[in-house]
């Protein structure tokens, strides 16, 4: 697993190469999760209620909310069923993070290189909201876990073993997504 300064400088980069802005905890998590799978980084992802999560990208997450380099701003988000109150969590670099992060860029510029290639891929791969880049991160996720090789029944069958729950029209959705970001070739085989 990546070490905590390498984690940071890495979610610096992607919060540079994805505009500065990402809305929502849910949101950085995926995001990061394939910059991950991109870089062939090991950022402590595990099966997560909301999909693949890191403990340690929430913290890095932290410490440069600590540390000056992010701000951010809780939006309501209406009630769930249940009534409780719903919240999202936009994280922005703030002047000196963007320096920092300008910095980092232009001291490993290869590693830049590598985050903003792999962040356009994700965005050009499908405009997809929380949800559905979830769904895509769950699917990779259990692709994983098969080796890499599956159909999209094997993948159907797998997800609820991981506590997942996902119809199988939002996994076509999802392995649609990996196939435009070059993840997985004749729907679900990476």
């Amino acid at each position: 697993m990546a070490n905590e300064q390498t984690t940071r400088e890495i979610m610096l980069l992607a919060y540079k190469a994805f505009g500065g802005t990402i809305k929502g905890k849910t949101m950085l998590q995926k995001r990061i999760y394939f910059l991950s799978v991109f870089l062939r980084s090991d950022l402590g992802y595990e099966a997560h209620y909301y999909g693949p999560y890191s403990e340690g990208v929430a913290t890095a997450n932290l410490e440069m909310r600590s540390l000056g380099y992010l701000s951010e701003s809780v939006a309501g988000w209406g009630r769930d069923q249940r009534g409780f109150e719903m919240s999202r969590y936009d994280y922005t670099l703030t002047e000196a993070g963007a320096r920092v992060a300008d910095r980092k860029a232009a001291l490993n510029p290869e590693l830049w290189k590598r985050i903003e290639a792999s962040a356009k891929v994700v965005t050009e791969a499908g405009n997809l909201d929380y949800m559905e880049l979830s769904i895509a991160a769950k699917a990779y996720y259990t692709l994983t876990q098969l080796k890499h090789k599956a159909t999209l029944e094997d993948l159907a069958n797998m997800l609820p073993k991981l506590g997942w729950k996902v119809s199988f029209e939002e996994l076509q959705k999802a392995t649609e997504f990996l196939q435009k970001a070059n993840l997985v070739t004749q729907g679900a085989t990476a």
